[in-house]
């Protein structure tokens, strides 16, 4: 039995755990919170006041009222109240009703600016949560789901929770209000009519459970279309080329057709509760009618009865409704916190060290990497960069040289042996002071929709304009970017679809020789580029070089024969390093690159192009 009762117990903090999540939001805002609370509360005392209220003005107004004749009478000799003191009392309604109005709508306004800001808590949070993850994350998940999280599944958490914080605390209090100053009425007739409000919990309880499922099937579909919409964009050259508007366009109908049908099966199970909710309150009118001509109840009795009757419908509609919005906010809630409770595969060891200064000596020491079962990256890779040096990787694809450049930015973590700069353990290091020393420019060039500007500045965001324009001059990218319609101020458009590849490349470029960090990483630098645009990049490289540690991968020759040092890759090894000359003598894998490049016969350590 205690076994039974802890797992209930267990179950129930289980379930109550996202809502207590979500409720900790609550706290920065509370006195906030808590006078909408309060404003809750006087709308409710008021509302369930109206019946006497009602009782009070129609003794005093309806033939044959309690106190019409008294006040009568003694207005005829001149002694109590005056007739005008009626329109006083029948002016106590339309101000009742202004309080009434005016508490519930600070009470919606208090609460709404609460759950508007717990929602920007929430999504800044949960976008915080997912740029922190680690590239083996971001390997696997879906860009338009993560966007369907951070923007709908929030958006319901903070929907429900508004509707919550306006009802949980000001629909109670209206109905018990409400139903003790029936009693004080008339405890016969409200027994008569309140006797059916229990059974209202019944279609609550048969559609709470399809709700929370179909509140769940709700998300995923809205995740589903937003993948569509944002692969349909992001690749839309690539869809336009094939002409596959029409696939993607199905794609999209048949996503929008199932949220349809979910849509309307989360709708009818929401609001099949409100007819049935109104006819049991219409059976209560009913019965509550009967008694009245039984009771032969006065017509002022009748109407403060009939108010209150009528004003106890919002309470329990809306608290019938709670137990709907409660398993729709935990249908978004769970998978909101579950994301946000995910740590990242990569983080900062407990007392990583800042790295201050940086010489740029790298050492790769019987390193291995997979990133799953089927896909060994690296195995048992060594090779040792001096400060300084030039090291250039070739081999075929899949052979690991971008592997390398990630390990060295801290992407993922070795499973086996160890990467270090300048003997630190990569993993001894915090990653931003890391980063920070790292330069980087990648075959896939990035750029943000904003200004060439802010492009190449996003790397040092505290430069200057003029030193942006300097940068821009050795990437060679100045004369080009002159000729823009605002210059420098010209926004690149979605990734830079507003200018050539070539033009792309070197604003990346740009941006790596305006943090000039000590490291420089180049991944296809100058893959995008034509021979002329490639020899003024190399010349700008070659300079800005000088007193740093490059490593460079590239699959065209050409470009790594005056390295310092080529590191011959293969199968996640690294095989042979030297120049260009030695390894034409020494290796047989080197040799075949050459031969195949360029076309010639098998190469001699003489065979070097000019």
């Amino acid at each position: 039995m205690t076994k039974q009762r802890k797992s209930w117990i267990q179950r129930l903090r289980e379930h109550w755990k996202p809502y207590a999540e979500l409720l900790a939001y609550l706290v920065p805002y509370k006195r906030r919170f808590f006078f909408g609370v309060g404003m809750g509360v006087l709308y409710a005392l008021l509302n369930g006041a109206i019946p006497l209220l009602v009782k009070y003005v129609g003794d005093r107004i309806f033939p044959g009222g309690a106190d019409q004749e008294t006040i009568r009478v003694a207005a005829a000799a001149g002694t109590g109240e005056r007739i005008d003191s009626v329109l006083l009392v029948c002016l106590l309604v339309p101000v009742v009703m202004m309080l009434r109005g005016f508490f519930s709508y600070l009470n919606a306004y208090e609460m709404t600016w609460v759950s508007l800001r717990v929602l920007n808590d929430i999504r800044t949070n949960l976008f915080a949560s997912i740029a922190a993850q680690s590239m083996e994350f971001f390997d696997k998940a879906r860009a338009g789901k993560l966007m369907s999280k951070v923007m709908n599944d929030t958006k319901v958490a903070q929907s429900s929770l508004s509707q919550l914080s306006v009802n949980i605390f000001k629909q109670p209090i209206a109905l018990v209000t409400g139903v003790a100053v029936l009693m004080a009425i008339d405890w016969k007739f409200s027994l008569t009519t309140l006797v059916l409000f229990p059974i209202c919990i019944i279609p609550v309880a048969v559609h709470g459970r399809k709700v929370r499922k179909a509140g769940k099937a709700e998300e995923q579909l809205a995740g589903e279309m937003n993948v569509i919409l944002q692969e349909t964009f992001s690749g839309i050259r690539v869809i336009k080329s094939f002409a596959r508007e029409k696939f993607m366009l199905k794609s999209f109908e048949e996503a929008t057709v199932r949220q349809f049908k979910n849509s309307l099966r989360v709708k009818k199970s929401t609001e099949l509760t409100t007819p049935l909710v109104e006819v049991v309150a219409a059976v209560g009118v009913g019965l509550a009618l009967f008694y009245v001509y039984a009771a032969e109840l006065s017509a002022a009795k009748f109407l403060a009865l009939m108010a209150g009757i009528f004003l106890l419908y919002e309470p329990v509609k809306a608290l019938s409704r709670i137990h709907l919005q409660l398993q729709k906010c935990l249908a978004a809630t769970i998978s909101i916190f579950e994301l946000m409770r995910r740590p990242p595969a990569i983080v900062d060891t407990p007392g990583a060290v800042k790295l201050d200064f940086c010489r740029g000596e790298i050492v790769f020491d019987s390193v291995s990497f997979a990133y799953g079962p089927q896909v060994q990256a690296l195995r048992d890779a060594s090779l040792h960069i001096a400060p300084g040096q030039r090291v250039a990787l070739v081999g075929p694809s899949g052979s690991g040289k971008t592997t390398m450049l990630s390990l060295i930015l801290r992407f993922y973590d070795p499973q086996g042996g160890a990467v270090r700069l300048d003997g630190h353990d990569l993993r001894s290091l915090q990653m931003d002071s890391l980063r920070e020393h790292v330069g980087i420019v990648t075959q896939d060039t990035f750029l943000f929709h904003d200004t060439i500007l802010n492009n190449i500045r996003f790397g040092c965001p505290d430069a200057t304009p003029e030193q942006v324009e300097e940068a821009a001059k050795r990437a060679y990218a100045h004369e080009f970017i002159l000729a823009q319609p605002q210059g420098y101020d010209s926004i690149v458009g979605d990734k830079g679809c507003m200018l050539s590849g070539g033009q792309q490349q070197r604003l990346a470029i740009a941006r790596a020789l305006l943090k000039n960090a000590p490291v420089l990483l180049l991944d296809e630098a100058t893959s995008a580029l034509d021979s002329e645009s490639e020899r003024m990049i190399q010349s700008a490289l070659e300079k800005l070089s000088a007193g740093k540690t490059v490593v460079a991968i590239a699959h065209r020759l050409s470009t790594v024969l005056t390295a310092d040092m080529i590191a011959v890759m293969n199968h996640g090894r690294v095989l042979a390093t030297g120049s260009h000359a030695e390894l034409l003598d020494k290796s047989p894998e080197y040799r075949t690159l050459y031969e195949i490049q360029f076309h010639h016969a098998p190469a001699t350590k003489e065979a070097v192009p000019a």
